[in-house]
């Protein structure tokens, strides 16, 4: 267990995934604070976490987390092109992080996490993806994540770095997108894109907040790792187990990327859920395993089947079923 006194500075810790890292921090012993923008999100958080209240622009509050603090886990970001102007996603993920590591960098931090993303690679590459690939951004905010990695690579001064390039996270708390993709397989309304043969890179939360804990207490120097849940998945093999956990004929339908754009609107899908289900991508977490010691605890068979009993439960589906069979 830490010295009660270890602080770790969380941001966006109200966030999908800051709130279940920064409860695993607390249970471990570790005090921690958060950076929120107001004290409606800093309701959000788990009991006993000290809230800074400001953003990333902030010099002051931020100056004020990392004081004293061993380590910071910079998480705030935004992650949807769909809904925010493209120079927002730049300013917030580029220059936001400039001035976070900045901050532990003058405050004395000896550790750097950093959330980015397997987008940095771009979202087609046919090979398997080492951290030594290079980065071919397709989209805003993998060119965001890019130049927010550059930005703590040449400014992080002696504080040591982890930068986390992470494949789509599902499981409790990233539900929403994954609903919808259940709902039209449930509903029949699902088409496989192209041939189905393209890969998805997958990780669930529960191994990101694992990751995160063993870059904090584990990482030595300042390194790049990929992270996923290191398995392989193409976009027929998921739809089929999703089919299957669902107890209805799988997806046989296919339709061209244009076509499923023309049709997204009504089986309400985002340009940020197409490029995930229509990328192809194979992510190598070697490194992760071997420097860290780090293995992926849950495999798509379980994850998948907690993301669809979620599913039933919330949209009473399953209760349904209970109804018609008498019981």
């Amino acid at each position: 267990m830490p010295d009660s006194k270890t602080v770790i500075f969380v941001t966006g810790a109200d966030g999908r995934l800051g709130r279940p890292l920064t409860a695993e921090l607390l249970s471990r012993g570790y005090a921690v604070r958060a950076l929120v923008k107001d004290k409606a999100h800093a309701l959000n958080l788990p009991a006993g976490t000290v809230p800074y209240l400001g953003d990333v622009s902030d010099s002051t509050v931020l100056n004020d987390g990392c004081k004293g603090a061993s380590a910071v886990v910079h998480l705030a970001a935004i992650v949807s092109e769909s809904s925010t102007l493209a120079a927002h996603v730049m300013h917030t993920n580029v220059y936001g992080t400039r001035n976070v590591i900045e901050a532990s960098k003058s405050n004395g931090v000896k550790r750097f996490v950093f959330a980015s993303s397997v987008d940095v690679y771009g979202r087609v590459r046919p090979e398997r993806l080492t951290e030594d690939a290079s980065l071919k951004p397709t989209d805003v905010y993998g060119r965001s994540k890019a130049l927010a990695e550059q930005e703590i690579i040449s400014n992080h001064g002696d504080v040591d770095y982890t930068i986390l390039r992470m494949a789509a996270i599902y499981g409790h708390g990233f539900e929403k997108s994954y609903f919808k993709l259940l709902k039209l397989i449930r509903d029949g309304k699902a088409y496989i894109i192209g041939r189905g043969t393209n890969k998805l890179a997958l990780v669930h939360v529960t191994d990101v907040v694992n990751a995160y804990v063993t870059a904090i207490e584990r990482g030595t120097g300042s390194s790049i790792f990929n992270l996923s849940d290191g398995e392989i998945h193409t976009q027929k093999d998921l739809f089929d187990l999703a089919a299957i956990l669902l107890k209805v004929p799988p997806p046989s339908k296919h339709a061209s990327p244009v076509l499923v754009r023309l049709m997204a609107r009504a089986r309400n899908l985002d340009s940020d859920e197409l490029r995930f289900i229509t990328s192809d991508r194979t992510i190598d977490i070697t490194r992760l395993r071997k420097t860290l010691g780090f293995t992926p605890l849950i495999g798509i068979n379980e994850g998948m089947g907690r993301m669809v009993e979620m599913f039933l439960e919330r949209t009473g589906f399953a209760r349904e079923n209970n109804v018609q069979n008498g019981k």
